[in-house]
């Protein structure tokens, strides 16, 4: 297999805990972080970098063709401006996140389903968007309905995913979508544990397979080619499957 010219692979991060941590006690213990870092010693002829970028430049430059891969996405068929790899972890199913205080008022039980598509028919409740964020698509198919409209509220600049958090914990926002893992980062670095996570009733308890995305281009099915060959050993490494534990609760 030819190595790849010049840039080699060149990971988009963004600061975006829990998958990528830039700051803090938990700095480079990122979900995606570590996975990187355990791929880049997995392919030692190759001259891997990072750039950091907000997620929307992220799809931008993609979009534009510029060589990039993204390592923390969710896994679909190749498009016009991904490829994707193999599938490299199972994330718990995304659920909605939300204040404890507004479980009785919405009639909601912690640990109970509940369905997004009620919630967002509920303009009287604002929902959190961290900028550019997609979400499976039966989440997104029923977001989608409601994007653009007043209660439909997105946050955007650095680490928007826990900005939204913060700001539902000032109750200055009710509610978002997110994974389990989210929550567990919040609650442990702001040591705040207003939050709860409750499943929706459109997903249920089905995993999210997790894939990276790198541009649709020859250097991107290269990139992919090189990152298929050893994920089987990234998988098998023991801190790397730590890691998982730690954040996915996977066995």
């Amino acid at each position: 297999m030819p190595v790849l010219a010049s840039e080699a692979i060149v990971w988009a991060k963004n600061p975006s805990p829990p998958f990528h941590i830039m700051e803090g006690k938990l700095k480079g213990y990122g979900i995606c972080d570590v996975m990187t870092t355990k791929l880049d010693a997995l392919l030692p002829e190759l001259n891997t970098s990072e750039v950091i970028y907000p997620h929307p430049r992220v799809n931008k430059y993609i979009s534009q063709s510029e060589n990039l891969c993204f390592p923390c996405m969710i896994k679909r068929d190749d498009s016009a401006n991904f490829l994707y790899s193999n599938v490299t972890m199972q994330y718990p199913a995304v659920g909605v996140i939300i204040n404890k205080a507004l479980l009785d008022k919405l009639d909601l039980q912690e640990n109970a389903p509940v369905s997004l598509a009620r919630l967002l028919s509920m303009n009287t409740l604002a929902f959190g968007l961290p900028s550019a964020r997609k979400y499976p698509d039966a989440l997104q198919q029923e977001l989608d309905k409601y994007i653009g409209q007043p209660h439909v509220i997105e946050i955007g600049g650095t680490e928007s995913p826990m900005r939204v958090l913060r700001q539902i914990a000032r109750s200055r926002l009710d509610y978002t979508i997110d994974y389990p893992s989210a929550l567990k980062y919040f609650s442990v670095t702001d040591n705040d544990h207003s939050l709860v996570f409750l499943p929706t009733t459109e997903m249920g308890s089905t995993p999210v397979e997790g894939a990276i995305g790198c541009t649709n281009s020859p250097w991107g099915r290269n990139a992919i080619e090189h990152i298929n060959r050893v994920l089987p050993q990234l998988k098998s490494d023991p801190e790397y499957r730590a890691n998982q534990v730690f954040w996915l609760n996977t066995p």
